[in-house]
């Protein structure tokens, strides 16, 4: 197998993941294509998720031989965003503070950090570099503010100590099955983990969570259907009453793509049923349904408007 077929193929398995991809350059690991960062949206960022844009990226003369980056922070259509922790090798003239003093690496000090928090290694998909580091690959959480990038010790989450970087939104890290041209070693998967990435450890979460001032949440209030009297508007019905008892009792898991699906549906359909489906009436019933799965408001709204924006580009013409 050639490079280029290696390469598309690791590209093609993370994005059929739900995890966004971007061509990196061998050399010095740059992003070699614009278009995503930490303000930008699920939307913004679905054309690195895309499997035919994928592909003609690691089949055209320019990206053939790319690294595969792996973007961090919101995922695709189809899955949970990544948080990666990047534990570093110390080097030799680095001074560290003293309760890391013989640290050799980041994961000696994240494995002291995890010692005083009375907690075990985490158990999840796990990449070595080839400069002898450790990628700890995770989900983002569910709930509540998706993590940030942190390099560092710098005092504010979501760092967490010397020697380890924080992926989050804006970030990106290299996939295993990369190989450095400069190192000549390549990214190797060490650990393939039940599902993939896991969901952060709770004592990692708190670590790597700034202190929440209490927001109130919005109130949403259960809109009656409206039914009508077309056969449009009747189907239209059905499938908001469909879909929100989807989203409801979606699991845990599942919640974020289902809930981003059920918008994308609704939203092609509701040109066709304005009367039933105007964006804030359906938006609002959607919401109240992801509140009574478990997800934070903040990003079920980002699911929804993203599954809403995609969907209104393709409307369904009648409800046939």
């Amino acid at each position: 197998m050639s490079v280029t077929e290696s390469q598309l193929r690791v590209a093609l398995t993370w994005a059929g993941r739900g995890i966004p991809v971007v061509p990196c350059s061998r050399t010095d690991k740059g992003a070699m294509v614009p278009g995503f960062g930490k303000n930008k949206s699920g939307a913004e960022i679905e054309k690195f998720s895309d499997p035919e844009q994928v592909s003609r990226w690691w089949t055209s003369g320019r990206f053939a031989r790319a690294h595969v980056g792996l973007l961090t922070g919101r995922g695709g259509p189809t899955g949970r965003g990544l948080v990666v922790i990047d534990l570093d090798m110390r080097k030799a003239d680095s001074v560290l503070p003293a309760q890391y003093a013989d640290a050799a690496s980041g994961a000696d000090v994240l494995e002291s950090i995890a010692a005083a928090a009375g907690a075990d290694w985490p158990d999840t998909y796990t990449v070595v570099t080839p400069s002898g580091g450790v990628h700890l690959y995770f989900a983002q959480p569910e709930d509540g503010p998706l993590i940030g990038c942190a390099t560092g010790d710098t005092g504010h989450a979501p760092a967490l100590g010397p020697l380890i970087d924080v992926r989050g939104i804006g970030g990106y890290v290299i996939a295993a099955g990369s190989y450095s041209s400069v190192q000549g070693v390549a990214y190797r998967k060490v650990i393939e983990s039940p599902g993939r990435p896991q969901p952060l450890p709770g004592w990692l979460l708190a670590l790597m969570r700034p202190a929440q001032t209490h927001v109130p949440q919005r109130e949403v209030r259960r809109t009656p259907v409206v039914c009508g009297t077309s056969r449009t508007d009747r189907y239209a019905a059905a499938a908001l009453i469909g879909e929100t008892g989807k989203v409801s009792a979606a699991p845990e898991g599942e919640r974020n793509r289902v809930l981003y699906a059920a918008a994308r549906r609704l939203a092609e359909l509701a040109a066709g049923a304005p009367a039933v489906l105007s964006e804030t009436t359906t938006q609002d019933a959607l919401l109240g349904s992801a509140r009574e799965a478990g997800i934070g408001e903040q990003e079920a709204l980002r699911t929804i408007r993203s599954g809403w924006s995609t969907g209104s580009r393709a409307p369904l013409d009648g409800a046939a």
